[in-house]
């Protein structure tokens, strides 16, 4: 089969919450820009794994985070798709703060922008091997089709599991204990409720007896009852960023949460139940991160620290998930918010690739805070117009005119970090 070749500036793998962003900064800043993406619809997390509320845009009342992304949710809600939250100093709860998107809604406002700006998008296509050289990157995509190589002078990794750095061989490091991933799952309201605490305690009885899965709390089959999403832990082994390590993950997901419709449908009173809707993808929280020219620790990350490439800004609390059911929680202190530095995203020595989203280089509890979807969406948005400066420029990604991206960053509405 005869192999296709198509140039660009700029190419970004991954069209996720951070790979959309990536591409949209890109082709705003001039350059021509292709995104590659493994599934049908863009959005990452935010379609395909029901994780659609993306947070927090927001910190002590100020926005810290704008730009494309913040014109996408305003535009989601203007049709009907979602409701900004108002602004709150000091929210009970941070979470409340997040946007709540309706996919479908959010699914076709994506596809308007790459159309609007320009971007050439490539569904249902995969990276499969790539070859970095002096003027740029080459590569090879697994299309319907067959193979395409894609010319680029710069890329974008914008895959959650540094697949691209991999493959080019820059260094990548992954915790020695994985954060559990998560399914969503909604079941269908009954009515009348059954015995809601008999319930949860037959099934926190048939957890203690190994017949329902350990990572599924009590309280979880009382939620689907009534109408709501479970969403719930599920073991993620070392081996996650790979094929047959996620077929595993995907596989027990969906065996755990048929175990527990199988118990509740045996209850009585709820013989009728059924699931009216789950994500067909495990929202998984860390794989690989890469080595960067600068890795943001925890005392970096929550105590605010100010770096001189600084390159746009995150505010969620440190929220490591510790199975089964746990969350270790770190908050700032009151005007306290993070930076990001720009040599976060640039793995050590390269020329022509940068990265963004979750794999970012930190530490494991930084981490934790820096892969929820608005600071990835933030990152991705300064990895583009970067990416699209450097492509211009043939300067490397380790050497970009910052003063110039962060002119085109403002330009295009991102908040700068010392703008806030």
């Amino acid at each position: 089969m005869k192999k296709r070749t198509i140039e660009c500036d700029v190419c970004v793998v991954g069209g996720g919450t951070a790979g959309l962003m990536a591409a949209l900064s890109a082709s705003d800043s001039g350059a021509k820009t292709v995104l590659v993406e493994k599934n049908g619809i863009l959005g990452g997390t935010m379609t395909a794994c029901g994780v659609n509320y993306p947070g927090l845009f927001f910190a002590w009342g100020k926005q810290i985070i704008g730009g494309k992304c913040f014109d996408m949710i305003k535009r989601v809600e203007a049709l009907g798709g979602c409701r900004i939250p108002e602004v709150e100093y000091a929210p009970e709860k941070h979470f409340t703060q997040q946007v709540r998107m309706n996919s479908f809604i959010l699914g076709c406002v994506m596809d308007e922008l790459c159309r609007e700006y320009g971007v050439e998008v490539l569904f249902h296509s995969m990276l499969y091997d790539a070859r970095e050289n002096d003027v740029g990157v080459e590569l090879d995509v697994a299309c319907k089709e067959g193979p395409l190589t894609v010319s680029a002078k710069k890329a974008i990794d914008c895959t959650a599991d540094a697949d691209l750095a991999g493959i080019l061989a820059y260094p990548r490091v992954k915790s020695a204990s994985l954060q559990p991933a998560t399914l969503f799952v909604k079941g269908r309201a009954l009515d009348p409720l059954p015995d809601i605490d008999r319930l949860c305690l037959e099934a926190q009885r048939a957890t203690d007896e190994g017949k329902l899965p350990p990572w599924i709390a009590n309280r979880s089959y009382s939620k689907l009852v009534r109408g709501l999403s479970m969403t719930y832990h599920v073991e993620c082994s070392e081996d996650a960023d790979t094929s047959e390590g996620k077929t595993r993950l995907e596989m027990r997901a969906r065996r755990d949460a048929l175990a527990a419709v199988s118990f509740i449908k045996a209850f009585p009173g709820c013989e009728g139940f059924e699931i009216e809707q789950f994500s067909f993808e495990c929202g998984v929280r860390e794989t690989n991160r890469i080595v960067g020219e600068y890795t943001v620790s925890a005392e970096d990350y929550i105590s605010g620290r100010s770096y001189p490439d600084a390159i746009c800004n995150a505010f969620y609390p440190i929220d490591l998930h510790v199975p089964p059911y746990g969350i270790k929680q770190v908050f700032f202190k009151e005007g306290v918010y993070a930076r990001i530095p720009y040599s976060a995203l640039v793995p050590k020595g390269s020329r022509h690739l940068i990265c963004a989203g979750r794999m970012i280089s930190s530490d494991t509890d930084a981490n934790s805070a820096l892969r929820v979807q608005a600071p990835c969406m933030a990152m991705g948005q300064a990895a583009g117009v970067a990416a699209a400066l450097c492509a211009a420029s043939g300067r490397k990604m380790t050497d970009p005119d910052l003063d110039k991206v962060k002119q085109e960053l403002k330009r295009q509405g991102a908040v700068l970090c010392d703008e806030v």
